[in-house]
């Protein structure tokens, strides 16, 4: 039986946001389809420091993170792990040879990371902060987030992000590059608001056409400004005014040292704040903001809000994969179809192959979307598929899925590619075998919908890697092309797996 606590704890959901700067973690109850927050941690890591010129993470920051994870994880193992997300950002995202560092990740906290590309991380700031203020329909928000690798901004509708960017600008890496030895330069500091504005300059004029009627800001370095100014009799929002009297009392005190005289600047934030600041400062005159307020919804709140909506079947992937489809002229019906032979093929292998109901939503967006690279060309049109899937802006998918998706979609035909073929590809040791086995359904249901249409449905059997296709009696004479078919695809398939029918 039960206890009571841990039926509690099925309407609990977690998001953990490995930001370059700064772990935070958000826990929250879901009471009618909404959420209460119920806790809030956040440790100042500083990830982005440990990132090296080669790729790696330094092993001293690296294990800080872990330590830090460790703790978090305690806290984590009362919420269900499928109503727990965990986001990885820019520094996650920079990292070569992650997979020992990933699996650290998972090993403290319990949950696969999800590596996320800038603009799906601007999305989910702005969903977090849409959620955290009262929000009319038509209400248009420019909302800034500087986090320690990377600043997003982002220009909305009500709940609907509509101008996503990723600047490669954060507080930690840019104080790093442009105040070494913690002396604030003057011309140091121009020259990263320069650097700031040069990049802001190429989508300045969307921005303007969208409009906004309020500026709100979200991360740690705005936050501390806001705090700063306030205590400093500057207003309850950041104001231009306000902003530019705190650059020039940061320039006169000249070093971080001298920054501990700053009223309102925790100790913690110091290391980062002039590089936050200066990029901030390039913000406010790019967009000609006159004044921002801050809002304490940011990346976690808004995973959680996804979350909820993946479990009330409001899955933003679906509408993304229908986007796919609908700009490359998918041909949905046939796809439908497609899907419906490997939904079969998916159930009576899932127990074998110990595949989830999320390895059949990757096959279902697969089938869904096979034939998007026709759009581009016939000839290699799995590989321009492949192309599509890897390089399109796609909300809420993580780096991972799109990688893996774009594979499985490559992967419809010509030799199937082997364990090691897929881990040069970037596709991890657990994943690879159940991507060739999605594969495999996906390929059998394209030839049974192109060459079958009047058999009824096979019964599969699976025995490890090997399949036995059993049709009714005939069907060779009924389908001649489909035998023809499925005597190539053994080939194609050996010797990874061997097919009979």
């Amino acid at each position: 039986m039960p206890s009571d606590d841990s039926a509690l704890n099925r309407n609990l959901l977690a998001a953990l946001d490995l930001g370059s700067n700064s772990f935070h973690m958000v826990i929250a109850e879901e009471i009618g389809g909404e959420l209460r927050l119920l806790d809030r941690l956040r440790e100042g890591v500083r990830l982005a420091e440990g990132l090296l010129p080669n790729g790696d993470l330094a092993p001293e920051v690296a294990a800080r993170a872990i330590e830090c994870l460790q703790r978090f994880g305690q806290r984590l193992r009362t919420v269900p792990k499928e109503r727990t997300r965990v986001i990885g950002t820019n520094t996650l995202r920079m990292l070569r040879r992650a997979e020992d560092f990933l699996a650290q990740i998972e090993a403290a906290v319990g949950v696969p990371v999800e590596i996320v590309a800038g603009r799906e991380e601007a999305r989910l700031i702005y969903l977090g902060v849409s959620h955290s203020l009262a929000v009319a329909p038509e209400e248009r928000r420019l909302v800034v987030d500087i986090g320690g690798g990377s600043t997003e901004i982002i220009a909305g509708r009500g709940f609907q992000p509509g101008i996503r960017e990723s600047l490669h600008f954060g507080c930690v890496g840019s104080t790093r590059e442009y105040f070494p030895g913690e002396k604030i330069d003057r011309d140091a500091f121009h020259a990263l608001r320069q650097r700031v504005r040069l990049a802001i300059e190429p989508t300045i004029g969307d921005y303007r056409r969208f409009g906004w009627d309020q500026a709100v800001g979200s991360s740690g370095t705005i936050k501390a400004i806001a705090r700063i100014l306030q205590e400093n009799g500057r207003g309850s929002r950041i104001s231009a005014a306000g902003l530019r009297w705190l650059q020039d009392e940061v320039l006169s005190l000249g070093s971080f040292r001298a920054l501990a005289r700053l009223a309102g600047l925790k100790a913690d934030r110091v290391p980062v704040f002039p590089g936050g600041l200066a990029i901030l400062s390039a913000i406010f005159d790019a967009f000609q903001l006159e004044e921002m307020r801050f809002s304490e919804g940011a990346l976690r709140e808004g995973a959680l809000y996804d979350l909820l909506g993946r479990i009330h079947h409001e899955d933003s992937r679906e509408l993304s994969v229908l986007g796919l489809q609908e700009r490359f002229h998918s041909q949905r019906e046939r796809n439908s179809q497609v899907w419906t032979r490997a939904e079969h093929l998916f159930a009576s292998s899932c127990r074998e192959w110990k595949l989830t109901d999320l390895h059949g939503a990757w096959l279902r967006w697969a089938a869904l979307t096979h034939d998007i690279g026709l759009d581009i060309a016939h000839s290699g049109f799995h590989k321009h598929g492949e192309y599509i899937w890897r390089n399109a802006d796609l909300a809420g998918f993580s780096n991972r899925e799109q990688n893996l998706l774009a594979l499985l979609v490559r992967m419809q035909r010509k030799k199937l590619l082997n364990i090691a073929q897929l881990q040069s590809m970037g596709v991890s040791m657990d994943d690879a075998p159940v991507l060739q086995r999605l594969a495999v359904l996906l390929r059998l249901a394209i030839l049974l919908q192109r060459g079958a249409a009047e058999l009824s449905l096979p019964e599969l059997q699976i025995l490890g890697q090997t399949l036995q296709l059993s049709f009714a009696s005939g069907w060779q004479q009924k389908a001649p092309l489909l035998h023809a078919d499925l005597d190539h695809e053994r080939e194609l398939l050996a010797p990874e797996f061997q097919l009979l029918f």
